[in-house]
């Protein structure tokens, strides 16, 4: 994928764990801000596939508070809620059971309601209303801000829908090590990450920094 912005000569290529330093604060901000009200057709900050057309609105995945960061919010488990339908709808023999069940479920409620006082109807229940009314939600066991970074990662590479996960100013919060861990993590899950920073730092093999004359330069480790 790449990357554009209106200073830039030209995309950046975003791969795996990429940082993006940019010490231009009101550069820095339009990012930011076009980030969160990000619109593919309409925006300050591009992303792009490998031809050059624009990804869409949801296939964006924004973090920028990682120690707030809602593992259970209501848009987040939607998005669960979807993709375990496709995997529910991928073994046949499960739904079947599944659908058959609710339908017993349905058939005795159905029968409690016409002996009730006043006149009640009953709608079918769908997998996404099942597993909201089962309150299933992700289990967070993370005790350090590198665990919740691993968990959001995670997250995000089973979410079928996202493309691009982005986090926002979070260098400070690790060292030289952690950032390996971060990065082995990222290539072994074949996800991409770009992280965006006001300050800079070291740690991350690709990373590319606009200095305030909009300068891009370009430090890569092997």
């Amino acid at each position: 994928m790449k990357i554009n912005f209106n200073v830039l000569d030209e995309p950046i290529e975003v791969k795996t764990l990429t940082s993006l330093i940019v010490n231009d604060k009101k550069v820095f901000n339009n990012i930011i801000q076009s980030l969160y009200s990000f619109n593919s057709e309409k925006n300050y900050f591009s992303i792009l596939n490998d031809d050059y057309s624009l990804i869409k609105e949801n296939e964006l995945l924004l973090v920028t508070d990682i120690l707030g960061y809602d593992f259970n919010s209501a848009s987040l488990l939607k998005l669960l809620y979807n993709d375990l339908e496709v995997e529910f709808s991928n073994k046949i023999e499960v739904k079947d059971k599944i659908e058959k069940l609710l339908e017993e479920v349905t058939y005795l409620i159905n029968n409690e309601l016409i002996e009730y006082s006043i006149d009640l109807e009953s709608d079918e229940i769908t997998f996404l209303e099942l597993f909201k009314a089962l309150g299933i939600k992700v289990e967070v066991d993370s005790d350090t801000i590198l665990e919740r970074t691993i968990e959001i990662i995670q997250i995000f590479k089973y979410l079928n829908k996202k493309r691009i996960l982005v986090l926002v100013n979070t260098s400070n919060y690790f060292s030289n090590e952690e950032f390996k861990v971060i990065e082995e993590y990222v290539e072994l899950n074949n996800v991409i990450v770009l992280m965006i920073d006001n300050n800079e730092f070291d740690g991350v093999k690709k990373q590319y920094i606009l200095d305030n004359d909009y300068y891009l330069s370009a430090r890569i480790m092997i």
